[in-house]
């Protein structure tokens, strides 16, 4: 990947009363290549992909993510950062999503976009009554809306098989690859984090 990268950090710390929740992290990650953010459950993971994010905020080093402090970019499904509601069908969730970014389509349009993400077959179920692998495949769809330019997804495992999160980890790659978007993804599994290409 040439160029300077989208997203860049170095000696990247976050230290809680508790302790340090990652510190001394370096990342580079350029548009249109998905890097995968690797560690066991519990070893402060998720507080990074959120720092990454824009959503938290490090107590060291520096992290620049475009020419912007704070980046217009997507967050995938974070669990209780920004649920769903139940009662939802995915189109209407998906058609909400595009009436926030000032665009009001028709419903072919919210359709055909949610055919792109493998969800044409889900449009009118309601979002408590997904499959784990459908709700995570909803949540990257709704991230992609306003066509950011870096994308950090959590937790691509949690309640799915590995064929389901290796299934979702590609279409990641995909839409990296065809969006030209930097996509920054939180994995347990060597394997998975093996797809990515960093």
């Amino acid at each position: 990947f040439a160029g300077a990268p989208y997203i860049s950090a170095r000696g990247l710390g976050l230290k809680t009363y508790a302790g340090y929740a990652y510190r001394e992290v370096d990342v580079d990650v350029h548009k249109g290549e998905l890097v995968a953010v690797r560690g066991r459950n519990g070893s402060g993971k998720t507080a990074l992909l959120l720092t990454l994010a824009g959503r938290m905020k490090q107590t060291e080093g520096t992290l620049n993510v475009g020419e912007f402090e704070l980046p217009r970019q997507g967050l995938g499904l974070f669990s209780g950062l920004n649920d769903l509601q139940d009662s939802l069908t995915a189109a209407y969730a998906l058609g909400a999503e595009f009436e926030l970014y000032g665009r009001k389509p028709r419903r072919e349009a919210v359709t055909d976009y949610l055919r792109q993400w493998q969800l044409g077959d889900v449009a009118n179920v309601r979002v408590k009554d997904l499959t784990s692998q459908k709700l995570a495949q909803l949540g990257i769809a709704l991230a992609f809306v306003g066509e950011p330019d870096a994308v950090v997804v959590d937790d691509v495992e949690s309640q799915l098989t590995m064929s389901q999160s290796e299934a979702l980890v590609d279409l990641l790659l995909d839409a990296a690859r065809t969006r030209n978007v930097a996509v920054v993804v939180g994995v347990v599994e060597r394997d998975l984090a093996a797809m990515a290409d960093a």
